[in-house]
């Protein structure tokens, strides 16, 4: 598959001067890297050239006889259709599009550097991540970002409250210090972000995988690439 350059990967002052996107702007950066997103706006593209040479541009265009077009539309069980508004079975192929990937309003080009900060993208909303680990998951529990806590259902709660704050206070201060653990907020996240979307650069500049692993690490590498499938979608709702 044929990836895009967004960027030139030995440009780091290009890098640099990403250091303050904001989670929306980061979360764009990564799905425009991503091959698939690439190649399905190269698809979709294609249909809507087409179908605006056959009905015209706003404000010519013929929508009555767009709309009847079956290029113009998708069956809804076809991809998540969000909050788009069904027509019957039906779904713009603009709106179906955004909703497969995460954003509304009308699909930017992956060329397209300034689509989150000029306000073209803007990203459909999603659960919170969670918060509470619930006892039957304490197998998969991060050691280094997780902790697991016991209270006492027979004593008063608000004495334990207090005391677990402290304590995970306490123990979370220690493991930035000691285990280098990143806190997630944009701001603190933003030097590993430019490093994975430079790895993504350089893959997609054909640099081999292994010289890419030596520049950044292979769990770096390993990280944008997951960033850029699905991992993205979180950025926009992480703090500042």
């Amino acid at each position: 598959m044929l990836r895009m350059i967004i960027a030139d990967w030995q440009d780091e002052a290009h890098y640099c001067r990403m250091a303050d996107l904001d989670g929306s702007a980061w979360a764009w950066e990564f799905l425009r890297r991503n091959p698939g997103y690439q190649q399905a706006w190269q698809a979709f593209m294609q249909t809507w050239r087409a179908l605006e040479t056959a009905y015209g541009r706003p404000p010519n265009r013929d929508f009555c006889a767009w709309k009847n077009d079956p290029r113009a539309w998708v069956r809804a069980e076809e991809g998540s259709a969000g909050d788009c508004r069904i027509d019957q079975d039906k779904v713009l192929i603009e709106c179906a599009f955004g909703a497969r990937w995460g954003f509304h309003k009308f699909p930017p080009d992956p060329a397209d550097d300034g689509a989150a900060l000029e306000g073209r993208i803007s990203w459909r909303s999603r659960e919170a991540p969670r918060r509470r680990i619930s006892p039957d998951q304490a197998g998969t529990t991060d050691p280094v970002g997780q902790v697991l806590m016991r209270f006492d259902l027979d004593l008063p709660l608000r004495e334990q409250f207090e005391q677990a704050k402290r304590e995970l206070q306490m123990l979370q201060r220690q493991r930035q210090r000691d285990e280098g653990m990143e806190m997630r907020h944009i701001r603190g996240m933003a030097p590993r972000l430019a490093r994975e979307a430079r790895m993504l650069d350089a893959l997609a500049a054909g640099v081999e995988q292994a010289q890419v692993r030596n520049l950044g690490g292979e769990e770096v590498v390993e990280a944008a690439t997951r960033r850029s499938r699905e991992g993205y979608l979180e950025l926009p709702w992480l703090p500042a």
